[in-house]
C-alpha cells in the first residue's frame, strides 16, 4: 500500500501540511534561499499557494494570512509509531502540543509490530539501493555533459534524452532524501511498497548502466581523435531508433518512480534534495543551459502566467563552457517586479522570495536584517549600515549604483567571458575604500579588521572531499559562472587550494573576476596563501593585474601587503612601488604596508623603482610612512643618489627635504651624478653638499661639457685649477675638447694657464690642434719658454701651424726640449722637407746635435741630406757619414758624400768600413760603386778583410754574394794576405767549399808557409781535418 496525498481530505490537506512547522512537515510559505529547482515542479504538481502567490497575484498586493484551520481531523486515541499511515505523514499542531493517551491498540493494527524489524531492514537496503541508482544516474548526466563539449554535431534526439535525464534524476534525488530522512528518524514503511520501490529502481538502475557503456564507448572513440569517429559515428553507437528508445524507457522509469516520490515532497525540504546533487547533473545541467537546450516545464502556474505576460523573466545570456563538460550555468529566472515593490511590514511571502532572488545573484544573504524565516541563517551580516538593504520591515534598493536596464544589464552581468563582470556587491564593499583620495601622498591609516567582514558558512559539506570538486570550482571562476561557483561552495567545496595545483584566487583575480573573488573570500578563502605552483599569494596577483577592487577586498579581509611571496619573494608593496602604482601604493601603505622593507634583491623601497618616469607622488607617500631616505641597496646605491642619475629634480628636492644626507657617498658624493643635471647640483650645494669632498667636479663637468654646472660650480666658491685624480685641470679639458665657451669662463674666472695637467696649457693646444687658444693663454699669462720645448713638441707633432706661431712670437729654433732633442732633428727624423726647410731659414744651426748629428740623420734621406749639406761648413767633422750612407742603402747618399768630400774610406767607429759594411748587408750597387768609382782599397781591412767577410756571408747562403766575390778578385783582393792571424784561403778551407779554393788557388796562388794565429800552415789545416781534396788542390797549387 503506497501512500499519497489523495488520501488527506482535499480541503485539510494543504491547510495542514502549511501550518506544519516541523522539519517533517512541508515547507514554509517563504523560502530563505533559492532551491536549485522546484520540488513541486520535479514531480509535474501545480504550486502552493505560497509560491503561486508571487507569480500570479499582483506585486503592490498584500497576501491575506493564512491562519489555522478551525477544525482539525478526527485524531484517534492511540499512538503507534510504527503505523504505515504515520510514515511519513506530516503532525498537525495539535498533536505537537496535546499529550497523547496510550490505549490498547486494535486487533487490526497489532500484526504489523512483527513486521517492524524486517521492514527497518528493508528501508535500509531500499536507502542503499536508491543512492546506487541515483549514483549511476549522474555518471550517466557526466558523461552526457563531456559529449557535449567533445562532440561537434549532437545527434537528433539528445537533447530530448539529456532533459529526460535530468527530470529523472530529480526525482530519484528526491526519493533518496526522503528515504534517508525517514531512515535516520527510524521511520518505516510497509514492506510491499518497498518491495515495490525495489524493483523500480533495479530496473531504472539496469538501464543507466546500459547508457552508461554505450556513453563511455562513444567517448572513447571521441577521445582518440579522428581516427576514432571514422571508426565508429555517434548515432550508430544507439543503433536504429536506439535513443528514442533510451527516452521512452526513461520516461517510464520517471513516471514509476513519480508515484514513490509523491510521499516524500513534502516532507523533504530542498536543501536535503540539493545535498543528494552530484556534479555530473550540476555539469550537464549547465551544458544544456548553455547550448539553450534546456526545456522549462510545462504545467506549472508560475510558466502559464508568465505565458500570459503577467510575468516577466530576465536570463543573462549563456557564456562559454568550461572544460571537462561542466558548463557556465545561466543564473536562476529573476522577477524584475519584485526587485522593486514596497510590500508591508507583514508581507513576509514577498520578502522572502525577493531574498531568495537576491541571494542567488550575489552569493549570500547580504544587506537584511533579521526575519523570522531566516531565524538561525549560518550568514554572517553586513555590518556596514551603508550597504544595509532592509530597515523597520520596507525594502530598499541593496544595489547602490545599478545602472538603468533589465535581466542581466541591469545586474551589472556581462555576455562576454573576455570582458571583466562587475560585480556589484564588490563595488559597494570596497566603495568607502575607492573613495579616498588615493592620489594623494598623506597616508591615512586604516586598521584591517578581517572579522567584521561578511562570512557564510556551506550549507554542507557534500562535497568537501569529493574527487574534481576543487577542479570544478576553479573551472567555475575561469567561466565566470558564479552560479555554479555559489553552489560548489555551499556544498562544502573549499575555496583554498591546499594540496590542489589551481589557486582560485589568484584565477579570479587575474580574470578580473569581481564577483568569484567576493564569492570566494565569503565563505572563508585565505587572502594570504599562496600558490603551490609558483607562490604567488592573492594580493600580489592583485597588484601585478592592477586590480584595485580585488586588493581592497583582500586587505578587509586580512591580506597582509608586507607578505613576502612569489618567485621573486616580492611584497605586494614592493610590486606596487616598482609598478609605480600610486593608488595601490597608497592603499597598501594605509593597510600597514612597511615602507622601510627591503626587497628580496637587496634593494630599498625607495631606491628599487626610481628612474625617469618613477611618480613623485610614492616618494613622497614613502618618506610620509617613515622610508629611510638614506637607505642603500646592496650595491650601495641610495635613493638621493639614483634620483640625481635619473635626473629627477623634483625627487631630489623631496628627499633632501625629507632629510637625505647630500653628503652621504652613495657610492660616490652627490656632486659627481649631479654634474649631468644643473638643477640637481644646485639642490644639494643648496643643501650644504661639501664640494671639498669631491675635488674635480668642475672637471668632470668640463669633461662632459656642461657649462651651466660650471657657473653653478664658480658661483659657489669652487677653484677652477682643481684636479681630477690630482692630474686633471677644468682648463686642459676644455683645450682638449675645443670646448671654447668653457675656455674663456675658466680664464676670466681666474684658471692659471701655466698649471700642468698631464701636459701644460700651452702644450695642449699644441698636441691637439688648438692653435687659437694660444693668443688667449699667452695673453693670460701663459709661459711659451717654460717649460722648455715647445717648438720641437710643434715639429712632433707636425703641426706646422704652431711652430711657424712659436717662431714668430721669437722662440729660439735650436731650442732642445727636456730630452735634448732640437725642432730641427725632429724634423729631419720624420722627414719633414718643408718643416726642415723652415727651420733652416729660420736660423736652424745644423752643427747643434739634438737626438744625433743632423748630418748624421739627414744621410738617410738625400733630399735632407744635401740640404743640410748646403748650410754645413765642414762635413768631414763628423766620422763614419760614409759608412752610415751604406747602411741606410742610400747610394745617392754615398755619392752626395763622396762629391762634399768625404773618404771613401771613413770608417764608422773607427772599425765598420763602407765596403765590408756593403759587403756584410749585401749592397751589389754600392759594392760596385765603391771599388770602381769610389776607389776603395779591396784589400783595407774594416771589420775584417773583404774577402773573408765575402767568403763568410757566402757561407751564410747570402743572395748575390758569388759576383761581389768576384769582383773582389777582379780587382786585386789577395787571398794570401794575413789579418788577424786569417786570410782568404784559411776562410775557404773553413767553410769546406773545395770550388771556392780552388777558383782562389788558380786565381791568385797560395802561401803554403803563412800560418794562423794558432801556428799552422793552410796544409796543416787540411790535413788536420783530413780533407785529401783540399791537401791535393793546395798541393797542385803551389
Amino acid at each position: 500500500m503506497s501512500y499519497g496525498l489523495h488520501d488527506l481530505p482535499h480541503d485539510d490537506t494543504r491547510s495542514n501540511l502549511l501550518d506544519c512547522p516541523t522539519s517533517t512537515g512541508p515547507p514554509p510559505s517563504g523560502l530563505a534561499k533559492e532551491s536549485f529547482f522546484d520540488l513541486r515542479e520535479a514531480l509535474g504538481l501545480p504550486l502552493s499557494a505560497s509560491t503561486t502567490s508571487v507569480a500570479t497575484g499582483s506585486v503592490r498586493d498584500t497576501p491575506s494570512p493564512i491562519h489555522q484551520p478551525q477544525e482539525q481531523q478526527q485524531q484517534p486515541e492511540f499512538k503507534d509509531n510504527t503505523s504505515s499511515h504515520s510514515w511519513p505523514l506530516p503532525r498537525t499542531t495539535d498533536q505537537q502540543q496535546v499529550p497523547h493517551q496510550l490505549v490498547a491498540a486494535p486487533s487490526f493494527l497489532r500484526h504489523r509490530a512483527n513486521n517492524m524489524a524486517h521492514s527497518s531492514k528493508a528501508g535500509t537496503e531500499c536507502l542503499q539501493l536508491c543512492s546506487n541508482t541515483a549514483a549511476a544516474a549522474d555518471r550517466v548526466a557526466e558523461s552526457m555533459a563531456e559529449c557535449t563539449t567533445l562532440v561537434k554535431h549532437l545527434p537528433h534526439g539528445f537533447d530530448v534524452l539529456a532533459n529526460d535525464l535530468l527530470d529523472t534524476c530529480e526525482v530519484l534525488f528526491l526519493i533518496e532524501a526522503g528515504l534517508a530522512d525517514a531512515v535516520r528518524q527510524g521511520q518505516s514503511a510497509p514492506l510491499d511498497m518497498i518491495a515495490v520501490l525495489d524493483k523500480k529502481l533495479r530496473m531504472a538502475l539496469s538501464q543507466f548502466r546500459a547508457l552508461d557503456q554505450i556513453l563511455q564507448k562513444r567517448l572513447d572513440y571521441e577521445r582518440k581523435g579522428s581516427i576514432g569517429r571514422m571508426k565508429r559515428g555517434f548515432g550508430r553507437m544507439f543503433g536504429e531508433r536506439g535513443l528514442e528508445k533510451f527516452t521512452t524507457s526513461l520516461v517510464k522509469i520517471r513516471e514509476d518512480l513519480k508515484m514513490s516520490a509523491y510521499m516524500f515532497h513534502w516532507n523533504v525540504t530542498a536543501e536535503k534534495v540539493e545535498g543528494e546533487l552530484g556534479i555530473g547533473y550540476i555539469g550537464l545541467l549547465s551544458a544544456l543551459e548553455d547550448l539553450d537546450l534546456r526545456r522549462k516545464r510545462a504545467g506549472s502556474i508560475a510558466s502559464e502566467d508568465a505565458h500570459k505576460g503577467q510575468t516577466t523573466y530576465a536570463r543573462p545570456p549563456g557564456l562559454a563552457t568550461t572544460q571537462g563538460g561542466i558548463g557556465q550555468s545561466r543564473l536562476p529566472v529573476v522577477y524584475q517586479g519584485a526587485l522593486s515593490f514596497q510590500p508591508t511590514p507583514h508581507s513576509g511571502v514577498e520578502r522572502s522570495v525577493l531574498l531568495s532572488h537576491e541571494s542567488s545573484l550575489s552569493g549570500e544573504s547580504s544587506n537584511f536584517a533579521h526575519s523570522s524565516v531566516h531565524q538561525g541563517s549560518p550568514l554572517t551580516l553586513y555590518t556596514n549600515p551603508s550597504t544595509t538593504g532592509f530597515s523597520n520591515g520596507n525594502i530598499e534598493q541593496p544595489l547602490k549604483r545599478r545602472k538603468p536596464g533589465a535581466g542581466a544589464a541591469a545586474l551589472g552581468l556581462s555576455a562576454s567571458r573576455e570582458t571583466p563582470e562587475t560585480s556589484l556587491e564588490l563595488e559597494a564593499l570596497v566603495e568607502d575604500v575607492e573613495l579616498l583620495d588615493l592620489d594623494s601622498p598623506k597616508i591615512s591609516y586604516v586598521k584591517s579588521e578581517p572579522f567584521t567582514m561578511p562570512r557564510r558558512r556551506p550549507r554542507n559539506n557534500i562535497d568537501e572531499d569529493k574527487a574534481g570538486s576543487h577542479e570544478a570550482l576553479v573551472g567555475a571562476v575561469c567561466a565566470n559562472d558564479h552560479r555554479l561557483l555559489t553552489q560548489l561552495l555551499d556544498r562544502g567545496v573549499s575555496p583554498m587550494s591546499g594540496a590542489a595545483s589551481s589557486h582560485a584566487l589568484n584565477k579570479a583575480i587575474v580574470s578580473h573576476n569581481g564577483e568569484a573573488l567576493r564569492l570566494l573570500l565569503l565563505y572563508g578563502a585565505d587572502p594570504n596563501e599562496t600558490d603551490r605552483h609558483d607562490g604567488v599569494c592573492p594580493l600580489v596577483a592583485a597588484v601585478k593585474n592592477s586590480f584595485m577592487s580585488a586588493a581592497v577586498a583582500l586587505l578587509k579581509y586580512g591580506a597582509d601587503p608586507n607578505l613576502s611571496a612569489g618567485p621573486d619573494s616580492e611584497t605586494p608593496l614592493s610590486v606596487a612601488v616598482a609598478a609605480d602604482n600610486v593608488r595601490l601604493t597608497h592603499l597598501l601603505l594605509m593597510y600597514g604596508g612597511n615602507a622601510k622593507q627591503m626587497t628580496a634583491a637587496g634593494s630599498t623601497l625607495l631606491v628599487k623603482p626610481m628612474d625617469k618616469k618613477t611618480s613623485k607622488t610614492v616618494v613622497d607617500m614613502l618618506l610620509s610612512s617613515g622610508a629611510d631616505p638614506d637607505g642603500k641597496n646592496r650595491e650601495g646605491k641610495t635613493a638621493l643618489f639614483e634620483a640625481i642619475t635619473a635626473g629627477r629634480a623634483d625627487i631630489v628636492n623631496s628627499l633632501l627635504e625629507g632629510g637625505a644626507n647630500a653628503n652621504l657617498p652613495g657610492p660616490k658624493h652627490m656632486l659627481w651624478p649631479s654634474m649631468y643635471h644643473p638643477a640637481c647640483l644646485k639642490l644639494v650645494l643648496a643643501h650644504g653638499a661639501d664640494y671639498k669632498k669631491a675635488p674635480g667636479v668642475m672637471e668632470l663637468a668640463a669633461s662632459i661639457n656642461n657649462i651651466e654646472s660650471i657657473r653653478i660650480l664658480l658661483e659657489a666658491g669652487v677653484d677652477p685649477n682643481a684636479k681630477k685624480d690630482g692630474i686633471y685641470t677644468p682648463l686642459c679639458t676644455a683645450i682638449r675638447d675645443n670646448r671654447s665657451e668653457i675656455f674663456k669662463l675658466l680664464l676670466s674666472h681666474g684658471a692659471d694657464p701655466n698649471v700642468p695637467a698631464s701636459e701644460y696649457p700651452a702644450f695642449k693646444c699644441i698636441t691637439h690642434n688648438r692653435v687659437h687658444f694660444l693668443p688667449a693663454l699667452v695673453a693670460a699669462g701663459a709661459n711659451l719658454a717654460s717649460p722648455r720645448g715647445i717648438l720641437e713638441t710643434a715639429v712632433s707633432s707636425n703641426n706646422s701651424e704652431a711652430m711657424r706661431w712659436l717662431l714668430d712670437q721669437g722662440l729660439d729654433p735650436d731650442d732642445k726640449s727636456p730630452t735634448g732633442r732640437t725642432a730641427l732633428t725632429s724634423a729631419i727624423r720624420d722627414n719633414r722637407v718643408e718643416l726642415v726647410d723652415e727651420l733652416l731659414r729660420r736660423g736652424a744651426n745644423p752643427n747643434i746635435r739634438g737626438q744625433d748629428w743632423p748630418v748624421c740623420m739627414a744621410v738617410r734621406n738625400p733630399d735632407m741630406l744635401r740640404r743640410i749639406l748646403a748650410v754645413l761648413p765642414e762635413p768631414r767633422a763628423f766620422k763614419g757619414l760614409m759608412e752610415r750612407a751604406v747602411m741606410a742603402n742610400q747610394l745617392e747618399s754615398v755619392k752626395l758624400l763622396l762629391a762634399a768630400g768625404v773618404s771613401v774610406e771613413d770608417r764608422n767607429g773607427g772599425v765598420f768600413s763602407p765596403l765590408t759594411t756593403a759587403i756584410r748587408e749585401g749592397r751589389r750597387d754600392i759594392v760596385a760603386f765603391l771599388i770602381t768609382e769610389g776607389g776603395a782599397d779591396v784589400n783595407a781591412p774594416g771589420e775584417h778583410l773583404p774577402i773573408v767577410k765575402a767568403l763568410r756571408r757566402r757561407q751564410e747562403g747570402a743572395a748575390g754574394i758569388d759576383e761581389i766575390l768576384d769582383m773582389l778578385v777582379d780587382k786585386g783582393a789577395d787571398p794570401n794576405k794575413m789579418y788577424r792571424g786569417w786570410n782568404g784561403i784559411m776562410q775557404a778551407l773553413e767553410n769546406g767549399d773545395a770550388a771556392v779554393l780552388q777558383k782562389l788557388c788558380k786565381c791568385c796562388g797560395v802561401d803554403l808557409s803563412v800560418k794562423d794565429e794558432l801556428g799552422r800552415t793552410v796544409t796543416e789545416i787540411a790535413v788536420s781535418r783530413r780533407w785529401e781534396e783540399a791537401a791535393n788542390i793546395l798541393a797542385s797549387s803551389n
